[in-house]
């Protein structure tokens, strides 16, 4: 460990004489007063920041403190669900909470941090925090609150541990003096004035806010913007009332206690710095010398709050992370520190250390350009961009960015996959525009300009009609191109373990397979240790048929990995199993995809669960394999474990219609609910809850000791749906939430090891199953390697699995060690995936290998030089090279 870092290590010293005594090992702070509810420290300390971890000692800490009652669908009976974070159900923290003092000052409030297995199951807690020192003396007081005291005290912990802090300051200069200069500097305002002066869209917004538009219909940067390219008094006087009215306010949280979670500290205040903001800098001439006082005096207070609780709540928000919870409020803040940046010294001041966190996050987003919320995790950080970029210059720290330079063509090509947050978002193609439109102006993509066109294509076929925003005026294509088509090549997240496709065929099953770290390999060692919105992944199916989803998750509060389509052990089996987020959970219990070969036709994926689940269910492995048929849709699920003990096991598929036995192992699963799903923030998005797209699920290795049992599975809906807001309205009757059906197959009784294959196909029969030999339609065969080489076309190979277009003779090979042919042989180090073409008494074709020194032999086989390609789209593994037998 390098501490290099390390300022003290300040830990309980109780004695006969003081039982609250404390010390700092290292002797350099020693002005330490404890009692049981407040740690007092004196020191000097050169100025800067400086980061805090606390421990508690084992079983010092009762988890049932920290959970809360939810309602159970479709039993509607309460359950204890946790432990939480925020118990928003009394507007509290679940978690205990510190007031926290600096030089007397409160800045917060300290949250202690989700925990995780481990930390539940020793009964313990730990927390994360940051202060900031002055010159001179700097006073540091934690003091919990009084509704904690009788849960948590300083005898419990075992440890407070100080270091200097890393996260940086990087100064973003403006670039320019005057105004405006967020999303648009001086100079543009005259062209764009010019551009949107005949604009049908443009002036229809304007005709809208003269029309009383503002409340909900019209976003309010729109307003702003229609103010400053018409200079229109009536718009001007709707701003003025609307900013002053809000800087007015006694607070911006209107919570009892602001320190809580969502009260000053989280989105909503940064949309109201973000909206002030744009008012200053677009519409200053609005407000009068009193009016302007009133704005400055309450923005300098939330940019100092915001500073002082990021600085403080360094787990939660504090540090870089691609989440849109801190990045939603550090946009807010950044945003009106460049709007105020002459005005206050606030602003001047707190800018660089939210340009830091900006950039650091910046290099943590996956660099395939994927995210596990396509549209709403780049969301906000492309909002910061275009205006960092307005005010201070096409930065560099922010322009060089691989997850840039692919999030465009990640979008288009995931966009018709299935995603339970997307789906819940409703119309997804407003963020799509966003993002586009940002990349068309500021980071151009090949082919971006015609990916934004096809988003606004797909939202007027969607919706019969577009709703512009900002970004959509200021920043999207002015030339109309064609809209570019939906990829059907599938696309590889390599980052964050997904492959998400679409079928060529009329059957239009698109899909995705989650097997990964959902946030991207780059963030695994950096995230927060509250884990927020990073559920396990469990080699997990979504499916849509016809546009509709048809296999899809259940966002449900408590984690529960029997809601996932994918294998169930005992009562789910995942190492975080029954919580409410993850909480301190390390990147070793994830799952990830082992192999992956993406040929013109097939998508071949082998997922690894086994560390996501619990160790006491002692699995020595747990494995997906998965063949998707890119011509009929249909699809292969190879499903197996092994353990030390028998377990109960099972495989799950869920659906929001029904199911339907059709007899000879086949089942009919529907979608539907599509408005329940999507609606639950916005009302009715207009969507249809009849039963609407069907997925035919057939059991390929027979029934012996197996059985089918289909269900309603218990969960525990999210307040979005309108059960749990309110303590005092439990009941299911006040809820609007979808109901699911499962398809459970499972063995009937405990096993140590099991295995499932089934077929999931938009129509029966499309694929059948003899032995090791999966045969799909137009004379292709898929045969998995057992104990034995596989032999075809008078080749023979040791391999994991063969894919094998009979007609064409054409094969695609995985985890080749071997491959024979004749008086030709080539031997592998490390297994690799092949793509061969045979020809007469030759082939010739691709290896992709995971390393360039994975060649032991070759005879009567030439190979080409080893290339290059970590982000090769056809194959898991970065290197490739040709191969060729005869010519």
């Amino acid at each position: 460990m390098n501490n290099n870092d390390f300022v003290a290590y300040l830990q309980p010293a109780p004695n006969g004489f003081r039982p609250f005594e404390w010390r700092d090992v290292t002797g350099r702070i020693t002005d330490i007063k404890v009692d049981t509810h407040s740690l007092h420290l004196r020191t000097v300390l050169p100025p800067g920041l400086y980061h805090c971890r606390l421990e508690m000692k084992n079983d010092s800490f009762d988890m049932k403190t920290a959970n809360v009652p939810m309602v159970q669908v479709p039993s509607g009976k309460l359950e204890s669900v946790g432990p939480w974070d925020l118990d928003h159900l009394n507007h509290v923290m679940a978690m205990p909470m510190a007031r926290t003092y600096v030089n007397g000052k409160l800045v917060g409030g300290l949250w202690f941090d989700m925990p995780g297995p481990v930390e539940m199951e020793h009964s313990r807690l730990r927390a994360e925090f940051g202060f900031e020192a002055g010159i001179g003396e700097t006073e540091l007081k934690l003091e919990f609150v009084e509704r904690d005291r009788d849960r948590i005290d300083w005898q419990r912990i075992k440890f407070l541990e100080i270091r200097k802090d890393n996260r940086s300051f990087r100064e973003l200069p403006p670039l320019e003096t005057s105004r405006p200069r967020v999303y648009l500097n001086s100079k543009d305002v005259d062209s764009a004035r010019e551009r949107l002066a005949d604009n049908p869209e443009f002036n229809r917004i304007v005709e809208r806010i003269l029309r009383g538009g503002i409340s909900g219909e019209v976003e309010f940067d729109l307003v702003c913007l229609a103010y400053l390219l018409t200079k229109n008094g009536e718009i001007g006087k709707t701003i003025k009332q609307t900013i002053v009215e809000v800087c007015s306010l006694p607070t911006w949280s209107r919570k009892e206690d602001p320190l809580v979670m969502g009260g000053d500290n989280d989105r909503g205040i940064s949309l109201k710095l973000y909206m002030t903001a744009l008012a200053w800098d677009w519409c200053l001439d609005v407000f009068d010398a009193h009016e302007r006082e009133v704005i400055k005096n309450k923005v300098g207070t939330y940019l100092q709050k915001l500073f002082d609780f990021t600085v403080l709540q360094r787990a939660y928000m504090g540090c870089p992370s691609p989440e849109p919870h801190s990045l939603g409020t550090w946009n807010g803040v950044a945003i009106a520190c460049m709007a105020f940046y002459d005005d206050l010294p606030e602003a001047r001041k707190v800018l660089p250390f939210f340009h830091g966190l900006f950039c650091d996050s910046l290099r943590l987003f996956p660099k395939d350009g994927k995210n596990v919320w396509v549209t709403y995790f780049p969301f906000h950080l492309v909002r910061y961009l275009a205006a960092a970029h307005t005010f201070g210059g096409l930065r560099p720290e922010l322009r060089e960015s691989s997850f840039l330079d692919r999030l465009g063509n990640a979008m288009l090509a995931c966009f018709h996959a299935p995603n339970s947050q997307e789906l819940q978002r409703g119309l997804r193609t407003r963020e799509h525009r966003y993002i586009t439109a940002f990349l068309n102006h500021f980071h151009p993509t090949p082919g971006i300009q015609s990916i934004y066109e096809r988003f606004v294509e797909q939202e007027r076929q969607t919706a019969g009609d577009v709703v512009w925003t900002l970004f959509d005026l200021l920043y999207a294509p002015r030339n109309a191109e064609n809209p570019a088509t939906f990829p059907h090549a599938p696309f590889f997240a390599k980052d964050i373990g997904m492959i998400s496709f679409a079928s060529h065929g009329q059957a239009a099953i698109t899909g995705a397979l989650y097997a990964g770290l959902k946030a991207g390999r780059s963030v695994s060692f950096h995230i927060m240790p509250h884990n927020r919105e990073f559920v396990p992944s469990l080699g997990g199916l979504q499916l849509s048929s016809e546009g509709s989803p048809v296999l899809v998750d259940i966002s449900s509060y408590g984690l529960d990995g029997s809601l996932s389509n994918a294998m169930c052990f005992e009562d789910g089996g995942i190492y975080t199993q029954g919580q409410y987020l993850n909480g301190n959970v390390g990147p070793e219990h994830s799952s990830y995809i082992r192999r992956a070969l993406l040929t013109d036709r097939f998508v071949y994926a082998h997922a690894i669960i086994t560390d996501e689940l619990h160790p006491k269910h002692q699995v020595r492995n747990a494995e997906r394999i998965v063949i998707v048929d890119l011509l009929t849709g249909a699809l292969v699920v190879s499903d197996s474990f092994a353990s030390e003990r028998p377990l109960r096991f099972a495989t799950h598929l869920h659906c929001s219609g029904s199911v339907t036995e059709l007899g000879d192992g086949q089942y009919r699963l529907t979608g539907g609910q599509a408005n329940l799903i999507a609606g639950i923030k916005d009302g009715d998005k207009g969507l249809s809850d009849d039963e609407k797209g069907e997925i035919v699920v057939t059991i390929l290795n027979g029934m012996e000791e197996r059985a089918v049992r289909i269900e309603e599975p218990a969960w525990h809906p999210t307040y979005i749906y309108g059960l749990n807001g309110m303590a005092d309205e439990q009941d299911i009757k006040y809820g609007r939430f979808p109901r699911y059906k499962r398809w459970r197959l499972e063995y009937e009784s405990q096993v140590k090891q099991g295995a499932f294959l089934l077929a999931l196909t938009s129509k029966p029969g499309e694929i059948s199953a003899q032995e090791n030999e999966i045969h799909f339609s137009e004379n292709v065969s898929l045969v998995f390697g057992i104990n034995e080489p596989i032999q075809i076309f008078d080749v023979a190979a040791e391999a994991e699995a063969i894919i094998a277009d009979k007609t064409n003779r054409r094969l695609a090979l995985l985890g080749v060690c071997t491959l024979v042919k004749g008086e030709a042989a080539i031997a592998f180090e490390v297994p690799v995936d092949m793509e061969l073409e045979i020809t007469g008494d030759g082939f010739h074709g691709t290896i992709y290998a995971p390393s360039s020194h994975c060649l032991q032999s070759a005879e009567g086989v030439s190979v080409s030089e080893w290339e290059y390609a970590p982000y090769n789209t056809r194959s898991h593994s970065p290197w490739k090279a040709n191969i060729q037998l005869g010519r």
